[in-house]
């Protein structure tokens, strides 16, 4: 669900409110009785133009900007009445001249806890993860309030959407047989690869020169297998550079139109991309074939749970929306 995803992305990003006087706010909407200054919507804007300035030139960005800041804004706006949401939920209808209204969503300091161990732990110690949050301008404090923000939103969605939606089997094989096209599974090779590196003391040239020794022995009968657990840089090299079913089309293209041409035994030339230089042995071959619905029925539903939910959800923000006060300026 693009729309969700891109929603909880935003959580990350949007920072605490100004505590500020209005009239200093730099306002660009207004959210029932909660702001959005200039500020807010600068930071959410600031990592997607630095995306886009790896690819686009100015000109380029400049013409995209005002669509990309009413949709970000859009983003912050359905963001904000999410939250609103979640401290004071709308009273709802649950059985025949029955109304309720749901519990406020809360947020624990175990499971931000959570969420914040599972992010320091990505990080070698402490002291490189309080340099990141600096880099960033944010404090632990920051942070915390985000991932709660970003808790309270994702445990929203799951108890007005996802408790709603069901799919039934008939409904799996009756997408499935409309859409078998779709699940076709792609040619494929088991291989292992020997991959040399330039770097310091082995240059370009060095490294290749070692590549092609390598080929040399593996067709005069040295083990493939031996030489990649002691020379390749490559994944798995302590594995004997083994890595297991390789898809058609999901290698780089350099490589898959060697490797698919390739018959179990043989051996590739040396291929050069970005990340060196490699050598493929393939073990075994695939060919395409379709898909029974027995090993895609779990995909399936999952696609549908998708389809039901986006569409659920934007039916629902749409209502927030109705009954919201909601201003741009």
């Amino acid at each position: 669900m693009k729309t969700i995803r891109l929603l909880l992305f935003l959580v990350f990003l949007i920072p605490l409110p100004a505590l500020l006087h209005a009239e200093e706010m730099g306002i660009v909407a207004v959210v029932n009785d909660e702001v959005i200054t200039q500020a807010e919507l600068d930071q959410a804007l600031a990592p997607i133009v630095l995306q886009m300035q790896s690819s686009l030139s100015p000109e380029q960005i400049a013409a995209k900007m005002d669509e990309i800041r009413e949709e970000i804004l859009q983003q912050i706006i359905e963001e904000r009445l999410l939250l609103q949401e979640a401290r004071q939920p709308t009273a709802v209808e649950f059985g025949k001249n029955k109304i309720g209204t749901p519990n406020p969503i809360s947020v624990s300091e175990e499971e931000i806890d959570k969420m914040v161990g599972q992010v320091t732990a990505k990080f070698k110690n402490i002291s490189d993860f309080n340099e990141a949050l600096h880099k960033q301008n944010l404090t632990i404090q920051d942070l915390r309030e985000r991932y709660r923000k970003q808790i309270t939103i994702k445990k929203l969605i799951g108890r007005e959407i996802y408790t709603r939606i069901s799919v039934s089997p008939a409904e799996v094989t009756s997408y499935y047989q409309q859409h078998e096209n779709e699940f076709i599974m792609p040619a494929a090779v088991k291989a292992a690869v020997i991959t040399i590196q330039p770097k310091a003391g082995l240059g370009q040239d060095q490294a290749r020169s070692l590549a092609e020794n390598l080929r040399r022995q593996v067709l005069g009968g040295a083990d493939f297998y031996d030489l990649a657990a002691r020379y390749s840089e490559g994944p798995n090299a302590k594995m004997g550079g083994r890595l297991g079913w390789v898809d058609q089309g999901k290698s780089l293209k350099e490589i898959d139109q060697v490797i698919f041409t390739l018959k179990p035994g043989d051996v590739s030339p040396v291929i050069q991309t970005t990340g060196g230089f490699h050598i493929f042995r393939v073990e075994e071959f695939r060919p395409a074939e379709q898909a029974n619905l027995g090993s895609v029925k779990d995909l399936v539903r999952d696609r549908l749970y998708e389809k039901k939910g986006a569409a659920l959800y934007k039916e629902w923000v749409d209502k927030l929306k109705e009954h919201a006060y909601i201003s741009i300026k």
